[in-house]
Protein backbone atom coordinates (compact mmCIF):
# COMPACT_ATOMS: atom_id res chain seq x y z
CA UNK A 1 0.00 0.00 0.00
CA UNK A 2 1.28 3.65 -0.67
CA UNK A 3 0.52 6.12 1.98
CA UNK A 4 1.03 9.98 1.41
CA UNK A 5 1.76 11.45 5.26
CA UNK A 6 0.91 14.77 5.72
CA UNK A 7 1.76 16.63 8.46
CA UNK A 8 2.44 20.22 8.90
CA UNK A 9 6.34 19.85 10.85
CA UNK A 10 8.37 16.33 10.93
CA UNK A 11 11.52 15.69 12.38
CA UNK A 12 14.25 17.28 12.83
CA UNK A 13 11.83 19.91 13.54
CA UNK A 14 9.45 19.14 16.33
CA UNK A 15 7.58 21.59 18.53
CA UNK A 16 5.56 18.23 20.33
CA UNK A 17 4.43 14.88 20.86
CA UNK A 18 2.51 15.12 17.21
CA UNK A 19 5.57 14.99 15.42
CA UNK A 20 7.35 12.15 17.12
CA UNK A 21 4.03 10.12 16.61
CA UNK A 22 4.19 10.67 12.72
CA UNK A 23 7.74 10.06 12.61
CA UNK A 24 6.94 7.01 14.54
CA UNK A 25 4.21 6.05 12.11
CA UNK A 26 6.14 6.41 9.05
CA UNK A 27 8.91 4.72 10.60
CA UNK A 28 7.02 1.30 11.75
CA UNK A 29 4.84 1.57 8.21
CA UNK A 30 7.72 0.77 6.13
CA UNK A 31 9.40 -1.88 8.70
CA UNK A 32 6.44 -3.19 7.99
CA UNK A 33 6.65 -2.53 3.68
CA UNK A 34 4.21 0.06 3.23
CA UNK A 35 5.50 2.66 0.73
CA UNK A 36 5.03 6.07 2.33
CA UNK A 37 6.40 9.70 1.63
CA UNK A 38 5.60 12.64 3.74
CA UNK A 39 4.23 16.08 2.87
CA UNK A 40 5.32 18.72 5.27
CA UNK A 41 6.84 22.48 5.63
CA UNK A 42 10.42 23.17 6.09
CA UNK A 43 13.83 23.37 4.19
CA UNK A 44 13.09 21.29 1.06
CA UNK A 45 17.32 20.45 1.03
CA UNK A 46 15.96 17.52 3.86
CA UNK A 47 15.03 14.95 0.92
CA UNK A 48 15.30 11.63 3.80
CA UNK A 49 14.91 11.91 7.64
CA UNK A 50 16.68 8.26 8.47
CA UNK A 51 14.64 6.26 5.47
CA UNK A 52 11.75 8.31 5.46
CA UNK A 53 11.19 10.27 1.93
CA UNK A 54 9.75 13.63 2.98
CA UNK A 55 9.04 16.61 0.73
CA UNK A 56 9.47 20.04 2.23
CA UNK A 57 7.70 23.20 1.46
CA UNK A 58 9.36 26.26 2.52
CA UNK A 59 6.63 28.60 4.27
CA UNK A 60 5.26 28.87 7.71
CA UNK A 61 3.27 25.62 9.52
CA UNK A 62 0.38 28.23 9.71
CA UNK A 63 0.39 28.43 5.87
CA UNK A 64 0.39 24.68 4.94
CA UNK A 65 -3.51 25.32 4.73
CA UNK A 66 -2.51 26.68 1.04
CA UNK A 67 -0.90 23.70 0.34
CA UNK A 68 -3.87 21.81 -1.95
CA UNK A 69 -2.14 22.25 -5.27
CA UNK A 70 0.93 20.23 -3.86
CA UNK A 71 -0.77 17.59 -1.59
CA UNK A 72 -3.26 17.35 -4.99
CA UNK A 73 0.30 16.30 -6.86
CA UNK A 74 1.88 13.92 -4.48
CA UNK A 75 -1.56 11.98 -3.84
CA UNK A 76 -1.95 10.78 -7.37
CA UNK A 77 -0.21 8.21 -7.32
CA UNK A 78 -0.87 6.65 -3.41
CA UNK A 79 -3.63 4.10 -2.12
CA UNK A 80 -4.25 6.45 0.88
CA UNK A 81 -3.83 9.96 2.76
CA UNK A 82 -3.13 9.96 6.43
CA UNK A 83 -3.22 13.82 7.55
CA UNK A 84 -3.62 15.21 10.91
CA UNK A 85 -5.83 17.83 12.94
CA UNK A 86 -4.26 20.95 12.11
CA UNK A 87 -3.09 23.21 9.14
CA UNK A 88 -2.80 20.54 6.72
CA UNK A 89 -6.35 18.19 7.17
CA UNK A 90 -8.52 20.45 5.06
CA UNK A 91 -6.42 21.05 1.74
CA UNK A 92 -5.24 17.01 2.21
CA UNK A 93 -9.14 16.35 2.38
CA UNK A 94 -10.07 18.83 -0.72
CA UNK A 95 -7.27 16.75 -2.53
CA UNK A 96 -8.21 13.26 -1.76
CA UNK A 97 -11.39 14.16 -3.04
CA UNK A 98 -10.04 15.88 -5.56
CA UNK A 99 -8.23 12.41 -6.82
CA UNK A 100 -10.74 10.03 -5.41
CA UNK A 101 -8.85 8.74 -3.19
CA UNK A 102 -9.50 8.01 0.88
CA UNK A 103 -8.57 9.99 3.60
CA UNK A 104 -7.88 9.91 7.07
CA UNK A 105 -7.60 12.44 9.99
CA UNK A 106 -5.38 11.60 13.15
CA UNK A 107 -6.41 13.62 15.54
CA UNK A 108 -3.44 15.08 17.96
CA UNK A 109 -4.85 17.82 19.31
CA UNK A 110 -8.77 19.09 19.21
CA UNK A 111 -9.61 22.17 21.64
CA UNK A 112 -13.54 22.72 20.51
CA UNK A 113 -14.66 25.23 23.20
CA UNK A 114 -11.98 25.69 25.04
CA UNK A 115 -10.46 28.02 21.99
CA UNK A 116 -11.99 30.92 24.37
CA UNK A 117 -9.91 30.41 27.40
CA UNK A 118 -7.28 29.96 25.35
CA UNK A 119 -6.98 33.05 22.54
CA UNK A 120 -9.87 34.92 24.18
CA UNK A 121 -13.45 34.89 23.06
CA UNK A 122 -13.67 37.10 19.64
CA UNK A 123 -10.37 35.64 18.57
CA UNK A 124 -11.28 32.03 20.39
CA UNK A 125 -14.70 31.95 18.49
CA UNK A 126 -13.01 32.48 15.19
CA UNK A 127 -10.48 29.56 15.89
CA UNK A 128 -13.51 27.45 17.23
CA UNK A 129 -15.13 27.53 13.93
CA UNK A 130 -12.49 27.23 11.94
CA UNK A 131 -11.42 23.63 13.36
CA UNK A 132 -14.99 22.76 13.13
CA UNK A 133 -14.82 23.38 9.53
CA UNK A 134 -11.85 21.61 9.20
CA UNK A 135 -12.45 18.46 11.52
CA UNK A 136 -16.03 18.01 10.33
CA UNK A 137 -15.58 17.35 6.57
CA UNK A 138 -16.91 13.85 4.99
CA UNK A 139 -13.07 12.18 6.26
CA UNK A 140 -13.35 8.16 5.40
CA UNK A 141 -12.31 7.61 9.29
CA UNK A 142 -11.64 10.48 12.28
CA UNK A 143 -9.10 8.46 14.27
CA UNK A 144 -9.28 9.70 18.20
CA UNK A 145 -6.95 8.81 21.19
CA UNK A 146 -8.84 9.03 24.06
CA UNK A 147 -12.13 9.66 25.18
CA UNK A 148 -11.87 13.07 26.20
CA UNK A 149 -10.95 14.36 22.75
CA UNK A 150 -13.65 12.18 21.48
CA UNK A 151 -16.23 14.01 22.99
CA UNK A 152 -15.13 17.26 21.96
CA UNK A 153 -15.32 15.68 18.45
CA UNK A 154 -18.63 14.68 18.64
CA UNK A 155 -19.97 18.00 20.23
CA UNK A 156 -18.59 20.01 17.42
CA UNK A 157 -20.50 17.72 15.15
CA UNK A 158 -17.88 15.19 13.88
CA UNK A 159 -20.01 11.90 12.74
CA UNK A 160 -19.80 8.96 15.42
CA UNK A 161 -20.15 6.35 12.36
CA UNK A 162 -16.29 7.50 10.97
CA UNK A 163 -14.80 7.54 14.75
CA UNK A 164 -11.79 5.02 15.43
CA UNK A 165 -10.08 4.71 18.36
CA UNK A 166 -6.68 3.78 18.70
CA UNK A 167 -3.96 3.86 21.29
CA UNK A 168 -0.01 5.12 20.77
CA UNK A 169 2.75 2.12 22.31
CA UNK A 170 5.49 3.07 24.74
CA UNK A 171 9.21 1.43 24.99
CA UNK A 172 8.15 0.64 28.79
CA UNK A 173 11.61 -1.28 29.45
CA UNK A 174 13.21 2.35 28.79
CA UNK A 175 11.42 3.69 31.84
CA UNK A 176 11.62 0.68 34.34
CA UNK A 177 13.66 1.93 36.54
CA UNK A 178 14.49 1.23 40.43
CA UNK A 179 14.37 4.21 41.96
CA UNK A 180 12.62 5.29 45.14
CA UNK A 181 9.96 7.73 45.07
CA UNK A 182 10.10 11.33 46.54
CA UNK A 183 6.90 13.08 48.03
CA UNK A 184 6.55 15.09 44.55
CA UNK A 185 4.00 15.87 42.20
CA UNK A 186 5.03 15.75 38.61
CA UNK A 187 4.19 17.58 35.72
CA UNK A 188 5.67 17.53 32.29
CA UNK A 189 5.01 19.25 28.71
CA UNK A 190 6.63 20.44 25.79
CA UNK A 191 9.93 22.77 26.56
CA UNK A 192 8.40 24.67 23.55
CA UNK A 193 5.83 25.28 25.23
CA UNK A 194 3.77 29.22 24.77
CA UNK A 195 1.21 30.69 27.27
CA UNK A 196 -1.72 29.39 25.08
CA UNK A 197 -0.49 26.03 24.99
CA UNK A 198 0.15 25.95 28.90
CA UNK A 199 -3.46 26.74 29.51
CA UNK A 200 -4.77 23.93 27.49
CA UNK A 201 -2.74 22.16 29.06
CA UNK A 202 -4.04 23.09 32.33
CA UNK A 203 -0.82 24.22 33.81
CA UNK A 204 -2.42 27.16 35.83
CA UNK A 205 -4.92 24.89 37.17
CA UNK A 206 -1.83 22.82 38.35
CA UNK A 207 -0.24 25.86 40.14
CA UNK A 208 -3.54 26.85 41.68
CA UNK A 209 -3.78 23.04 43.11
CA UNK A 210 -0.13 23.70 44.29
CA UNK A 211 -1.30 26.88 46.41
CA UNK A 212 -3.60 24.50 48.02
CA UNK A 213 -0.79 22.02 48.98
CA UNK A 214 1.77 24.47 49.89
CA UNK A 215 4.15 22.20 52.03
CA UNK A 216 5.13 19.94 48.55
CA UNK A 217 6.92 20.10 46.14
CA UNK A 218 5.13 20.48 42.57
CA UNK A 219 7.69 20.03 40.03
CA UNK A 220 7.26 21.37 35.85
CA UNK A 221 9.27 19.63 33.16
CA UNK A 222 9.16 22.36 31.20
CA UNK A 223 9.20 26.46 30.59
CA UNK A 224 6.80 28.78 30.57
CA UNK A 225 8.14 32.24 31.61
CA UNK A 226 4.85 34.08 31.99
CA UNK A 227 3.54 31.97 34.83
CA UNK A 228 6.51 31.59 36.28
CA UNK A 229 6.07 34.76 38.35
CA UNK A 230 2.72 33.79 39.45
CA UNK A 231 3.71 30.65 40.84
CA UNK A 232 4.28 29.64 44.76
CA UNK A 233 7.30 28.94 45.96
CA UNK A 234 6.50 24.94 46.40
CA UNK A 235 6.40 25.14 42.34
CA UNK A 236 9.91 24.09 40.35
CA UNK A 237 10.34 24.74 36.86
CA UNK A 238 13.15 22.89 35.46
CA UNK A 239 14.32 21.72 31.90
CA UNK A 240 15.56 17.98 31.69
CA UNK A 241 18.99 17.76 30.37
CA UNK A 242 17.93 14.65 28.59
CA UNK A 243 15.90 12.33 27.29
CA UNK A 244 17.96 9.96 30.45
CA UNK A 245 17.24 12.81 33.23
CA UNK A 246 13.55 12.91 32.65
CA UNK A 247 13.26 9.31 32.80
CA UNK A 248 14.60 9.63 36.17
CA UNK A 249 12.32 12.43 37.67
CA UNK A 250 9.64 10.30 36.35
CA UNK A 251 10.86 7.51 38.21
CA UNK A 252 11.19 9.40 41.62
CA UNK A 253 7.96 11.54 41.32
CA UNK A 254 5.24 10.03 43.45
CA UNK A 255 2.54 11.50 41.69
CA UNK A 256 2.16 12.56 37.99
CA UNK A 257 -0.74 15.15 37.35
CA UNK A 258 -2.36 15.33 33.50
CA UNK A 259 -4.76 18.36 34.14
CA UNK A 260 -5.07 19.23 30.52
CA UNK A 261 -8.54 20.78 28.82
CA UNK A 262 -7.67 18.83 26.03
CA UNK A 263 -5.29 16.30 24.66
CA UNK A 264 -4.84 14.08 21.54
CA UNK A 265 -3.44 11.61 24.05
CA UNK A 266 -0.79 12.34 25.96
CA UNK A 267 2.53 10.41 25.66
CA UNK A 268 3.74 11.60 28.92
CA UNK A 269 0.95 10.15 30.76
CA UNK A 270 1.82 6.79 29.30
CA UNK A 271 5.29 7.38 30.25
CA UNK A 272 4.12 8.33 33.75
CA UNK A 273 2.67 4.70 33.88
CA UNK A 274 5.34 3.50 32.76
CA UNK A 275 7.20 5.11 35.53
CA UNK A 276 5.01 3.79 38.46
CA UNK A 277 3.55 6.55 39.11
CA UNK A 278 -0.25 7.27 40.53
CA UNK A 279 -1.87 9.27 38.57
CA UNK A 280 -4.61 12.10 38.71
CA UNK A 281 -5.53 13.21 35.69
CA UNK A 282 -8.05 14.90 33.23
CA UNK A 283 -7.54 12.23 30.88
CA UNK A 284 -8.13 8.61 30.65
CA UNK A 285 -6.44 5.75 28.66
CA UNK A 286 -7.78 3.17 30.99
CA UNK A 287 -4.85 4.04 33.82
CA UNK A 288 -5.72 3.45 37.88
CA UNK A 289 -5.67 6.71 39.20
CA UNK A 290 -8.03 9.80 40.06
CA UNK A 291 -9.54 11.37 37.05
CA UNK A 292 -10.77 14.12 37.75
CA UNK A 293 -12.74 17.25 35.41
CA UNK A 294 -11.04 19.85 33.58
CA UNK A 295 -10.76 23.27 34.76
CA UNK A 296 -10.82 22.03 38.49
CA UNK A 297 -7.82 22.96 40.39
CA UNK A 298 -9.72 21.83 44.15
CA UNK A 299 -10.27 18.43 42.23
CA UNK A 300 -7.09 18.01 41.72
CA UNK A 301 -5.69 19.36 44.68
CA UNK A 302 -7.88 16.49 46.62
CA UNK A 303 -6.59 14.20 44.57
CA UNK A 304 -3.26 14.44 44.72
CA UNK A 305 -3.59 15.09 48.64
CA UNK A 306 -5.53 11.68 48.76
CA UNK A 307 -2.04 9.88 47.16
CA UNK A 308 0.00 11.93 49.01
CA UNK A 309 -1.56 11.25 52.56
CA UNK A 310 -1.74 7.51 51.88
CA UNK A 311 1.88 6.58 50.27
CA UNK A 312 1.08 2.93 50.09
CA UNK A 313 -1.74 3.02 47.79
CA UNK A 314 0.46 5.48 45.40
CA UNK A 315 2.83 3.23 45.05
CA UNK A 316 0.28 -0.08 44.93
CA UNK A 317 -1.74 2.18 42.13
CA UNK A 318 1.48 3.15 40.17
CA UNK A 319 2.72 -0.48 40.18
CA UNK A 320 -1.06 -1.45 38.34
CA UNK A 321 0.01 1.29 36.29
CA UNK A 322 3.60 0.37 35.24
CA UNK A 323 1.98 -3.08 34.32
CA UNK A 324 -0.89 -1.62 32.24
CA UNK A 325 2.06 0.13 30.11
CA UNK A 326 3.20 -2.92 29.11
CA UNK A 327 -0.15 -3.57 27.18
CA UNK A 328 0.69 -0.20 24.85
CA UNK A 329 2.79 -1.56 22.34
CA UNK A 330 4.15 -0.49 19.19
CA UNK A 331 2.76 -3.21 17.46
CA UNK A 332 -1.16 -3.12 18.38
CA UNK A 333 -1.15 0.29 17.56
CA UNK A 334 0.40 -0.25 14.00
CA UNK A 335 -1.73 -3.12 13.66
CA UNK A 336 -4.77 -0.97 14.25
CA UNK A 337 -3.73 1.46 12.23
CA UNK A 338 -3.24 -0.92 9.27
CA UNK A 339 -6.83 -2.62 9.77
CA UNK A 340 -8.29 1.05 9.52
CA UNK A 341 -6.27 1.64 6.25
CA UNK A 342 -7.54 -1.60 5.11
CA UNK A 343 -11.58 -1.09 5.75
CA UNK A 344 -11.09 2.60 4.17
CA UNK A 345 -9.17 1.46 1.25
CA UNK A 346 -11.70 -1.71 0.31
CA UNK A 347 -14.98 0.46 0.52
Amino acid sequence: MKILITHELFPPDVVGGGETLTYKIAKELINRGFEVKVLTSGNPRIRFYENIPTTRIPVNRYLMNLSFPLIKKHSKDVDLIHTSSGNMCLPSYLAAKANKKPVCCYIHHIFGRNWVYVRGFLLGKVFQAAERYFLTRDYDAIIFQNDLSLRIGLEMGIKKEKVFMVHPGIDWKEYDMSIEKKRQVLFVGSLSMDESLAKIKGLDYFIEAARLIPDVKFLVVGDVKKLRVDAPKNVVFMRAKGKEELKRIYNESLVFCKPSLAEGFSLSLLEAMASGCAIVSTIDIGQKGMLVKPGNAKELAEGIKYYLDNPEIAKRDGKENKKMAKRFTWKRFIDDLIKIYEYITSK
